[in-house]
């Protein structure tokens, strides 16, 4: 392990790193070579730090979002053949990694990449971060469109004329149609039935008394000629 590489890491604050993330950095800088750099390879960080390989997987990409090391792919230019990966520590990076560049709190190289983030997000034509449509939604599912024209003013309309209007309130003529100035009744067969009951009652002599026949049988009696008009009068059915 270099001098450099262990002040760096002394410099990080442990809140900073988890338990692996720790344990793995530690075994980079004790890999670091001032003059030759860090080549360990994933087989020997998986032996000298005990975890598995999702856990270094995960552990060296939350170091390098937190940069704290950087992975350079080698590549033999002979052979094509692809070499140990190189880790670079933060303080062999411009401007000195995570403690030279933010004072250990690591602000300075996550502003760096939401910068290039932004960067690398096209402008919104109308700057505020919203793209705008030309349709926009008002209301519950209604759609304006403030580039055109108003809709125009209808001439017509379903809502009822206000004002002293006259209804006709339905009349309970008991079945009656009316035609000019005369009125027809229409009666039931049941009516029909017990009117002719009373009539052939009335015909053998029989009494009947005119408050015990229901209205519409004592019309139906009359309007029907089942009695003689003298019948209905003596009887007071009329």
């Amino acid at each position: 392990m270099s001098h450099k590489a262990t002040n760096w890491l002394s410099t990080i604050p442990a809140a900073e790193l988890g338990h692996s993330e720790f344990r793995i950095l530690f075994h980079l800088c004790d890999c670091h070579n001032p003059s030759m750099g860090c080549f360990p390879s994933q087989e020997y960080l998986r032996a000298t730090c005990g975890v598995s390989n999702g856990t270094l997987n995960n552990s060296l990409r939350s170091l390098e979002e937190k940069g704290l090391i950087r992975r350079e792919k080698q590549i033999d230019p002979v052979t094509k053949r692809q070499l140990p990966t190189r880790y670079v520590l933060g303080f062999e990076m411009a401007g000195g990694g995570k403690s030279a560049a933010s004072g250990g709190d690591g602000s300075a190289a996550r502003t760096d990449r939401r910068k290039h983030q932004e960067r690398a997000k096209p402008t919104p034509e109308n700057g505020d971060g919203i793209q705008e449509t030309r349709l926009q939604r008002a209301g519950d599912g209604a759609v304006s469109n403030p580039d055109h024209d108003p809709s125009p003013t209808e001439t017509t309309t379903r809502l009822q004329p206000t004002g002293d209007i006259t209804c006709k309130e339905p009349g309970n003529n008991h079945g009656a149609v009316h035609s000019g100035h005369s009125r027809t009744l229409f009666f039931t067969d049941d009516e029909r039935f017990e009117a002719r009951e009373i009539a052939d009652h009335i015909g053998r002599g029989g009494g009947v008394r005119a408050d015990a026949v229901p209205q519409r049988i004592r019309q139906c009696l009359v309007a029907e000629k089942m009695i003689t008009g003298a019948q209905a009068d003596a009887l007071g059915i009329r």
